[in-house]
């Protein structure tokens, strides 16, 4: 496996949200709207990104093939937030312009290199498996059911192309920076999830989530890229469906 096959990956999704049904049942009843308004507009926001800082740390592997698929990446990224928007103007739910907690993830991609970029960036991608999972369960909109099914089917694979990518940087490192890596993974992916937790508990405990059924499936996704990156399980890509039928991944 290479980046190469990564863009063919991404290069074949693009049409991965033809086909969602606009017309019909989309609406939210009134009761949902008011469990998930705040929490939709934070990650309606949240996955809309330039990358321009990824795209411009993304030169350091001098690899053109990783950098063709990384603005194949940001465009499915913004795709998310696209139809998220189109979802939210449906049923009158206003946009955010910003949020403190996307401000800082921001912020935080910014800083040292590319490997802090996308460390920051796959616990936000943990974050959001969990989250969608909770959405989708939140509401009888079949237009948003199929809106969080989708996202879930990329965002196991997008998680899956950025843990390939750590695992470059892992094998180059010593054991004392690997566990440096690892340690320093851990502790944002623990604050991160408390403070999610904290802002968006509504729609996971609509979703069905306890805080410790949270938690475990936090860290069972963390521990799934954990143990691709350090090697200890395969990576794959999957085939690409025609489209998905709304189960459970």
């Amino acid at each position: 496996m290479n980046f190469k096959d990564w863009f063919y990956y991404f290069e074949g999704n693009q049409e991965h949200f033809n086909h969602i049904k606009w017309e019909g049942d989309n609406e939210l009843t009134e009761q949902e709207k008011k469990i998930i308004t705040s929490s939709l507009q934070q990650f309606q926001k949240g996955e809309n990104s330039e990358g321009k800082n990824l795209y411009r740390y993304a030169k350091e592997l001098n690899d053109e093939s990783y950098l063709e698929t990384i603005k194949l990446f940001i465009k499915e990224e913004k795709s998310h937030a696209q139809v998220l928007g189109r979802f939210m103007e449906q049923n009158k739910i206003p946009k955010i312009k910003s949020h403190w907690i996307d401000d800082t993830f921001r912020n935080l991609r910014k800083l040292f290199s590319l490997e802090n970029s996308i460390i920051v960036l796959v616990t936000a991608e943990i974050v959001a498996v969990v989250y969608y999972k909770a959405l989708q369960k939140s509401t009888n909109s079949n237009t948003l059911k199929e809106i969080c099914q989708q996202i879930l089917v990329d965002e196991e694979m997008h998680i899956n192309f950025q843990s390939f990518t750590l695992r470059k940087f892992y094998f180059g490192k010593n054991y004392f920076y690997k566990k440096i890596s690892r340690l320093f993974h851990t502790i944002l992916m623990s604050g991160t999830f408390l403070v999610v937790w904290i802002y968006h508990r509504k729609v996971l405990k609509k979703g069905g989530f306890t805080f410790t059924q949270y938690l475990n499936a936090i860290f069972k996704e963390f521990y799934r890229a954990s143990r691709m990156v350090t090697g200890k399980k395969t990576i794959l890509i999957k085939t690409l469906p025609n489209r998905v039928d709304g189960s459970d991944r």
